[in-house]
C-alpha cells in the first residue's frame, strides 16, 4: 500500500493497524536518513545504509513471508533504476507485506511516482511510464493531498544591485565553458538577498503569517537572526521564503520537516527571481495534476 501526505503519527497508526491485522513477526523500517520513523520493536535502517554489504545481506536473509517492510520517505532520486532502489526491490520481493509512505508523490515530474509504484507491485511494470489506469488497477494508493502553493511579495532592488546583477550575469556567461549551466541561476539568485532583508526590516510586523518573523534562505550570508537555512527549519514553525532551493527535492524536504505546504515568496525585480518563482509555480501545478490522476 502507498500512503501519500501522511504525518509521522498517522504513519505509526497505519503500521500498528497493519501489524494487528496480519501475522507480522518482524518489522523493518527503511527511512531517509534525515527523516527517521522510530517505532519500538522494529529494525530501523537508514536509506544510505541499504547498499552496504553488511546491511543488504543481513536484511535479505532476515526477511520472510511474515515480515513487514516499511519504506519511509525514500523517494530520493529520479533515477528509477538507482542501485539503492534495486536493493529495496530485492527486500520487497521476499514478502507480500509492505507499506510505502511519501510526503509528496514526486520529486519533479509525475513519473517519479512510478518508483513508489514499483515498490508496491514487485516491479512488474518497471519500464512503464506514469499510467493512471494501470496505477488504479494494480496499486493501493491512499492520498492526503497537501496544498503545495506559492504566493509572492515583490521587492524592489537598489540600482547598485541591478548593476551588480548585470555584471555578474555577463561574467558567468563568459566563464561558463563546459560547466553546468545551472550555476548561472544559482549564483544570480543570491544577489537580491540583501535588498530582501532591507524590505523585511522596514516592516514592524512580519510581511505575512510566519512564526516569530522567521525566513528561510539558502545560507547564512545575510547575517540576520530573522533568517535560518533550510537545514535549520523546525517542525511546527512557519517561514517566509527569501530564496527557493534550486532542487525541488530540497523544498520537498522543507515541506516534510515543517508541514508547511503553502508559502509566501519574496520575489526581487530581477529576471532570475521571476524565473525561480515561475519554475516553482509550474512544479506546484504538476503535483496537483498528479494528485488528480491518483484520486
Amino acid at each position: 500500500m502507498i500512503f501519500i501526505g501522511y504525518s509521522d503519527s498517522e504513519k505509526r497508526a497505519e503500521i500498528a493497524a497493519y501489524r494487528s491485522e496480519n501475522d507480522i513477526r518482524k518489522v523493518i523500517v527503511i527511512s531517509a536518513d534525515q527523516f527517521p520513523l522510530p517505532i519500538p520493536g522494529t529494525d530501523q535502517i537508514k536509506y544510505s545504509d541499504v547498499i552496504m554489504y553488511v546491511t543488504f545481506y543481513r536484511i535479505l536473509q532476515e526477511i520472510d513471508s511474515n515480515t513487514l517492510v516499511v519504506i519511509n520517505e525514500c523517494l530520493r532520486t529520479q533515477n528509477r533504476y538507482d542501485l539503492t532502489y534495486n536493493c529495496v526491490r530485492n527486500f520487497l520481493n521476499q514478502t507480500d507485506h509492505q507499506l510505502i509512505f511519501q510526503q509528496l508523490p514526486q520529486i519533479d515530474t509525475r513519473d517519479d511516482f512510478m518508483t513508489l509504484f514499483d515498490f508496491d507491485t514487485r516491479s512488474r511494470w518497471k519500464r512503464r511510464p506514469f499510467d493512471q489506469f494501470l496505477i488504479q488497477q494494480e496499486a493501493r494508493v491512499t492520498l492526503k493531498p497537501l496544498p503545495v502553493e506559492f504566493s509572492r511579495t515583490d521587492v524592489t532592488t537598489a540600482e547598485k544591485t541591478k548593476q551588480k546583477y548585470s555584471q555578474e550575469r555577463d561574467k558567468l556567461f563568459r566563464e561558463l565553458g563546459n560547466r553546468d549551466p545551472h550555476i548561472i541561476p544559482r549564483n544570480l539568485y543570491l544577489l537580491g538577498g540583501a535588498d530582501k532583508l532591507i524590505h523585511i526590516n522596514a516592516n514592524d510586523m512580519p510581511l505575512f503569517s510566519v512564526s516569530a518573523g522567521l525566513y528561510a534562505a539558502r545560507n547564512k550570508r545575510l547575517n540576520s537572526d530573522k533568517i535560518v537555512t533550510y537545514d535549520e527549519v523546525q517542525p511546527g514553525e512557519r517561514y517566509g521564503i527569501i530564496e527557493l532551493p534550486h532542487r525541488f527535492i530540497d523544498y520537498s524536504d522543507f515541506i516534510k520537516r515543517t508541514r508547511q505546504a503553502s508559502s509566501q515568496i519574496l520575489v526581487a525585480d530581477l529576471k532570475v527571481d521571476e524565473w525561480y518563482y515561475n519554475r516553482y509555480q509550474e512544479w506546484s501545478k504538476r503535483i496537483h495534476e498528479t494528485y488528480t490522476s491518483l484520486s
